[in-house]
């Protein structure tokens, strides 16, 4: 255990840092009290059962205790506590343990009986004042990453909890209650636990067209992670400590690309805080919490307008937590058993309820995709989506308006839309329009007879484009240029309260005023986002695009100023399972996979996550990308693979294998070995031809020298006899981390995953 004892540091939480400054001044004249009565010995006589004991302790430090023999009468107790006082005293607490030993064996005379007085068994006071010989030992606190405080005290930076190392309170851990303010006590920090057991992530991903949309992240290790890129450590999870997380990218890749790079730099820090153990609920808080963060980043970025899917997976010893939000699945498949959904976020737009919520905050829904506004609607499906009453009614803002005009507008498009005049097959849609055209028609007349120039300019705002640059300048009336200064964003959030404030005469007669009130402060949000001017023109393309899912992080111009599509994390755990298990993570168009497919590709492969998550995204035919992870989770068997395989041959501790490797033109180092460039025009054609041959080798082994002879480009190839694609005995060191994370962790003449090195895509048989 390591304590770092360096340059002093203080709390990054400043109230904290106060309380227990206060708290330090409040009991030091306490402390100062207890340490000089922790001076004096006391010694008591105690009745167990009909016969009595001495007991010598330290006033203050009751763990402190000896025991004297238990003896028929009290006066010999006496004389036993008297005779202990004055060698704790002498010899402190060595010599008086040896003494309530020996004196187990004495007898007192009748003289030494009699002479018994309780006075002996006061006044016995030790020195600690001055001292160098017996400077006091300062008490450690469990665990890594504790820092100075002060001259007596040690804190956890990351979660904030006090360690005191020295007075009348030494051993207690502190931290400051959220609601009082002040210092309490809290319990002792997480012993972790290690569940044995083999976790291995793999990705996977298949594009048919254009770009690649999702991003996955595989950390295998928090704990190495959190001490490495982070500088903390995380010394009280549980074992194994692992994350996985899938994103895809909705409209663009930008905000799974982010989302990506920036999940550990959440995640971790939250994990951080807490040093005591984790409930379950606290866990899947976690994860929701590790969403909505990188939800926020998102939204005041520049690709605000970029969605994105995503789910999260956190494995601590034998638990495993999810939290997801858009069209997410997450499927446990176990090899011996059935299947079991463990989450299904809402996000789907076959989902009926999600349907009815989209159309309700006047969303579009055309060909899959969700629109905020759309061209070339019939006239039901216009006055649905509409943004307010007054586009309702295709008044335009700046025009003369008055209540004839709300009539006339109102009459000619009631002749277009009312039911009676549509055929029954659109009749619902019609009804609706025309149930929204007279509520907007008698919310106009209202507002105008409320007030004519608050009705007018609160049609400006609602007509407003606010998630533009230059139609949010425009309602502000400010230059759309980028805001660099404080005194900048100041101004705009002084125009903002002024366009509000000649709207509060309409918040109890519109029936959009709130989504006036959102639109006023969105136009500030998008003049305060910092973005390029030669980006400007591609990110604010992507308003005109839709979106495949109802909840998504991002995609702010579907959120604000009217809810089209939500962001609302969802949450599920379970336990590890008894025995070998693959837990499936789907995005999108994997997502709508049956659960009897993804268990008939899981019987088939086996535990070889990256084949099977491969084979699923592959399966997705209709998408012209799709994304998974795979995760094969298996209980550790009593001795390691390594162990338990050996056979006769090789040095100890090395495996011999043999491999086909598929090589493809994305390679960037040259590899010395290469037999040939190889035919697979790029990584996935490697991949699918590697996963096709992987597919035969599983129902005929025996295929393997034949194969590797003619698909391998690797020399090894070439080797005579039985020796084709022989890499020999290998210690561990000699190939990449994933190469040898398969080949070290399978039995003897079988065949290993998919692999991905810088040499190309292998196959692996273990031969010894």
């Amino acid at each position: 255990m390591a304590l770092l004892v360096g340059q002093a540091k203080v709390s990054r939480n400043a109230s904290a840092t106060l309380a227990f400054q206060k708290y330090r001044q409040e009991t030091s004249q306490k402390d100062d009290e207890v340490d000089s009565r922790s001076n004096y010995v006391k010694i008591d006589i105690e009745r167990v059962d009909s016969r009595f004991r001495a007991k010598l302790h330290l006033e203050v430090a009751k763990s402190f205790a000896v025991f004297g023999p238990a003896r028929e009468s009290r006066p010999e107790a006496i004389n036993d506590g008297a005779e202990m006082g004055k060698a704790f005293v002498s010899d402190g607490a060595a010599g008086t343990r040896r003494v309530a030993a020996a004196l187990s064996a004495r007898k007192w005379s009748l003289k030494e009986i009699e002479n018994a007085d309780e006075s002996l068994l006061e006044g016995f006071v030790i020195s600690n004042r001055g001292s160098t010989s017996d400077a006091k030992k300062r008490l450690i606190p469990r665990g890594e990453g504790w820092v100075r405080h002060d001259d007596v005290t040690l804190v956890n930076p990351q979660s904030q909890v006090l360690f005191l190392q020295e007075g009348a309170r030494a051993g207690s851990y502190m931290k400051q209650d959220p609601g009082t303010k002040k210092l309490t006590d809290v319990s002792e920090p997480h012993v972790p636990q290690e569940f044995k057991a083999s976790i291995r992530g793999a990705t996977a991903s298949w594009i048919r067209k254009g770009a690649k949309m999702d991003r996955a992240v595989l950390l295998n290790d928090i704990t190495k992670i959190a001490r490495l890129a982070l500088k903390f450590p995380l010394s009280f999870v549980d074992l194994p400590a692992c994350a996985y997380a899938i994103f895809q990218g909705l409209r663009s890749a930008e905000s799974a690309q982010w989302c990506a790079e920036n999940f550990h730099k959440k995640l971790l820090p939250f994990l951080a805080e807490q040093i005591h153990t984790y409930e379950t609920i606290q866990l899947k808080r976690l994860l929701e919490r590790t969403l909505e963060a990188l939800d926020a980043e998102i939204l005041k970025s520049a690709h605000a307008f970029s969605g994105c899917s995503a789910i999260l997976v956190l494995v601590l010893g034998e638990r495993v937590v999810l939290a997801g939000v858009g069209h997410v699945r997450a499927v446990l498949l176990p090899e011996k058993g059935a299947p079991r959904e463990i989450l299904a976020c809402t996000g789907s737009l076959e989902d009926p309820s999600e349907l009815e919520r989209v159309r309700e905050a006047n969303g579009i829904v055309s060909d899959g995709l969700v629109y905020s506004s759309m061209e070339g609607l019939d006239e039901a499906a216009r006055i649905l989506s509409a943004r307010s009453s007054f586009e309702v009614l295709q008044l335009e803002p700046g025009s003369s308006l008055d209540v004839k005009q709300v009539r006339t507008a109102y009459r000619k498009l009631a002749l277009r839309v009312h039911p009676d005049k549509q055929n029954d097959s659109a009749s619902d849609a019609f009804r609706f329009a025309f149930a929204r055209l007279e509520s907007s028609k008698e919310a106009l007349e209202t507002m105008l007879a409320q007030d004519m120039e608050s009705c007018k300019q609160i049609h400006k705002v609602l007509s407003a484009d606010v998630h533009t640059r230059a139609g949010a300048a425009q309602l502000l009336g400010a230059d759309p240029g980028p805001v660099l200064t404080d005194a900048g964003i100041a101004d705009l959030e002084k125009a903002s309260r002024a366009q509000l404030k000649q709207l509060e005469k309409m918040s109890q007669v519109c029936p959009e005023y709130d989504q006036a009130v959102a639109a006023c402060h969105e136009a500030v949000a998008t003049l305060k986002r910092q973005s390029a001017a030669e980006a400007l023109p591609r990110y604010e393309a992507l308003l005109k695009e839709g979106l495949s899912a109802t909840r998504t992080l991002g995609a702010r111009d579907l959120r604000w100023p009217r809810p089209i599509v939500m962001m609302k994390p969802e949450s599920s755990c379970f336990s590890m399972p008894q025995g070998k298990a693959r837990l499936a993570l789907l995005c999108g168009p994997t997502a709508a996979l049956s659960t009897q497919k993804l268990a008939e590709t899981s019987a088939r492969l086996g535990v070889r996550p990256k084949a099977c998550a491969l084979t699923w995204c592959m399966e997705a035919t209709e998408a012209s990308s799709s994304s998974a992870v795979c995760i094969g989770l298996e209980p550790a068997a009593a001795e390691p693979p390594l162990k338990r395989a050996r056979t006769a041959g090789g040095p100890e501790g090395t495996v011999r294998v043999r491999h086909i490797l598929f090589r493809h033109p994305q390679l960037r180092q040259v590899d010395p070995m290469a037999r040939r460039e190889g035919a697979a025009r790029n990584v996935l054609e490697a991949e699918s031809n590697a996963l096709k041959l992987l597919q035969v080798l599983l129902k005929d082994p025996n295929q393997f020298i034949k194969s590797c002879r003619e698909l391998s480009d690797c020399q090894t190839a070439e080797q005579p006899g039985q020796l084709a694609g022989d890499l020999g005995w290998l210690a561990r060191g000699q190939q990449e981390a994933s190469f040898e994370e398969v080949a070290f962790g399978l039995p003897v003449n079988s065949i290993g995953d998919l692999v991905s090195t810088s040499r190309g895509v292998h196959i692996i048989q273990r031969l010894g």
